[in-house]
Parts: C-alpha cells; sequence; structure tokens
C-alpha cells in the first residue's frame, strides 16, 4: 500500500494517483486484512473463554471461592488507601482534632468543678448544708435514744423541722415536735369517736 492514501469525507480509503485496477486490488488486500484479523479476534475471544473457565476450575479445585477473592480485592483495596498521601494526611488531621476536643472537654470539666467549689462556698448553700446536717444528726441521736412520744422513731421531716425552728431559736414541744396547724397528731393521742 503506498504512502499516498487518504480517507474521503465518506470514511472509504481512496488512492491518489491509482488506477481503476489498481484500487480494486488494493480493495481486495485491504479486505482480506480485515478478514483476517476478525479471525484472530475471534479466536483470542475463545482462547480467552477457554481459559478463563480452565482458571475457574483452578480456582475451585484449591479452594479459592468469588467471595475469597472480592476479600483479598478489599484488604488490597483498603491497604492502598492507607498508604496514600491523602489518607496520611486526613488521618493525622483527624488526629489533632481529637487531641484538641479532648482537651477542650477536659477544661469544661475543670470550670464545672469551679462552679461546683463557689457554689459551695455561697451562704445559701451553707445554710441549707447545715440544716441537712442537723436534721440527720436529730435523726440519729432520737433514733440511739429511742426516740420520743412514747418510743416511737421520729421522722425525717418532723425532725428537719424540729432542727429548724432549733436554728431559729424556738423552743421545741415538749415531745420533740414543734406544734403548729400543720403537723399531724399521731394515731395514739386521737380519740376514738
Amino acid at each position: 500500500m503506498s504512502q499516498s492514501g487518504s480517507i474521503n469525507d465518506m470514511g472509504q480509503g481512496v488512492e491518489v494517483g491509482m488506477t481503476a485496477e489498481e484500487l480494486e486490488v488494493a480493495r481486495s488486500e485491504w479486505q482480506a486484512e480485515l478478514n483476517q484479523i476478525e479471525d484472530e479476534i475471534q479466536t483470542l475471544k475463545q482462547v480467552l473463554t477457554a481459559k478463563t473457565r480452565r482458571a475457574y476450575e483452578l480456582k475451585r479445585k484449591l479452594g479459592v471461592s468469588s467471595w475469597g477473592e472480592f476479600a483479598q480485592d478489599m484488604n488490597q483495596g483498603i491497604k492502598n488507601v492507607r498508604e496514600s498521601t491523602a489518607y496520611q494526611k486526613t488521618e493525622s488531621a483527624i488526629k489533632a482534632t481529637a487531641e484538641k476536643t479532648t482537651s477542650l472537654f477536659g477544661g469544661i470539666g475543670s470550670a464545672v468543678s469551679q462552679k461546683l467549689g463557689a457554689l459551695k462556698n455561697t451562704e445559701s448553700f451553707r445554710s441549707m448544708e447545715e440544716r441537712v446536717s442537723s436534721a440527720v444528726g436529730s435523726v440519729k441521736v432520737n433514733t440511739r435514744m429511742g426516740g420520743s412520744r412514747s418510743g416511737s422513731v421520729q421522722s425525717f421531716d418532723e425532725a428537719l423541722r424540729e432542727a429548724t425552728a432549733q436554728q431559729q431559736g424556738n423552743n421545741p414541744a415538749p415531745n420533740g415536735s414543734t406544734p403548729t396547724a400543720a403537723t399531724p397528731q399521731p394515731e395514739e393521742n386521737k380519740v376514738p369517736s
């Protein structure tokens, strides 16, 4: 084939300066070459199919499954990603962020501790703490001593009222309770109707 060949707008090969007879010979050579290439392509497809089938049989005999191949491919892909520069940069950025977040939460925890410490030093907290400790102390004393009111044990509410009354300077009633309109009377003092 000569170097003077070109392709027209229709995609057909045209040889410039060739006679009709030379053109017909060239066309038959091209057709023969095309047929040979198509036959080789068909043969290669058949060989590839046969080799693929043989590879499948060998893998089956070796115990290699499609799932195993998939898992192996995935593991290799993950390994490649982890070794990539982008992954390394992202991983270091995440670690730095985690460290900053941890230190931030540590700072918040210490701030809360400081606020609770400051709250303990307020007058209202101390007053409440004193009332509770006094009431608990009264309950303990009354429980050890057998309590007032004919051997019964004083309730926490009664002990709290008693402790509050003592702190305010009121004298409690002889039975250990503060007489008020809201104080319930024990069952044994009620007269049956």
